[in-house]
């Protein structure tokens, strides 16, 4: 199969809300990853074993003379692989966060292009009605679904597996600055907007801990762009923003405040794995005051101080 990045279309025009999606199976369930994480899917290598890793980890292969972790998506997902013969199985390879980590999965079908729109939050168990449902560990790793031809996809917060695998101290011990003189933190209401559960309790933990007055946290675009629209709410001073989002991802999401009468200059962070040198010209384009690569936690709470710091000046020249 071709490298993610050498297939035509892959990087989509910023802010039309559109994804593409590699579907693959996994312990008779079916699941899907969005392709711009995606470097190439390649066929199963025995691994070698390396002592002290992590249980979801097989060991340690080589591919294209970079060495790089092969985790069994399976077993960490505590589902059944439905692939007896371990050659036929295939390896995604996915690139986030600075770092390559390779997936077995039991097979990959083909990429779908689509809306986020089309995909929705996670459903309990009962929602898998007709097919084998996940397990519990699987739909926790889930960040949301998709119905493609009368089958649930669900699609997989490869972040959060790695993470669990990789401990990452930009993450969990993000070193926290005082606000700069003359901002006060607590005057100041942000609202969050992030699929992975994991990510949305760090993030209202680290910016609760540095003294922001009110942190609204919500799963997807949509619900963020309901809350942010509702003339009737608290108004708020700022957006923290995934890209990867169900419903309306933070690109169309910020399209959508610049659009708006009302919220055209609210100042928004778009803090995500997407972020990188060639992706940033599609923030740039859609009106994005920041962006900010994960796992650089830490840096949330500094661009948030200088926007706010700089809005406030403005307003008082």
């Amino acid at each position: 199969m071709q490298s993610a990045s050498d297939q035509p279309g892959i990087l989509l025009n910023a802010g039309t809300n559109e994804l593409e999606v590699l579907v693959f199976t996994i312990g008779g369930s079916v699941c899907g990853v969005n392709v711009a994480k995606v470097r190439e899917v390649v066929r199963w290598t025995a691994p070698t074993q390396t002592p002290n890793l992590h249980p979801s980890v097989d060991g340690m292969f080589k591919l294209r003379g970079e060495v790089i972790a092969l985790v069994d998506l399976a077993r960490h997902l505590d589902m059944d692989s439905c692939q007896a013969d371990e050659d036929d199985r295939r390896v995604i390879v996915t690139e986030f966060n600075g770092r390559r980590t390779a997936f077995v999965v039991d097979s990959v079908e083909q990429i779908h292009r689509l809306s986020w729109q089309a995909v929705e939050p996670v459903p309990d168990l009962n929602g898998f009605a007709g097919q084998v449902p996940p397990s519990d560990r699987a739909v926790s790793a889930c960040t949301g679904v998709l119905n493609l031809n009368d089958r649930l996809v669900l699609m997989i917060d490869f972040e959060s597996v790695a993470d669990s695998i990789v401990f990452d101290d930009r993450l969990h011990k993000p070193e926290i600055e005082s606000p700069p003189e003359g901002l006060d933190r607590s005057q100041i209401r942000v609202v969050v907007a992030e699929d992975s559960g994991f990510m949305r309790d760090l993030l209202r933990q680290m910016l609760v801990g540095a003294g922001f007055g009110a942190v609204e946290v919500f799963e997807d675009g949509q619900a963020a762009w309901d809350r942010l629209s509702d003339e009737s709410a608290s108004p708020v001073d700022i957006l923290v923003a995934d890209i990867e989002m169900p419903r309306i991802d933070g690109l169309h999401l910020t399209t959508r405040l610049r659009e708006s009468h009302n919220l055209k200059d609210m100042p928004v962070v778009l803090f995500s794995s997407l972020v990188t040198e060639d992706n940033r010209k599609k923030g740039e384009q859609v009106g994005a005051n920041a962006q900010i690569a994960k796992p650089e936690l830490a840096r949330v709470v500094s661009v948030v101080d200088n926007l706010m710091l700089n809005r406030s000046t403005s307003a008082a020249a």
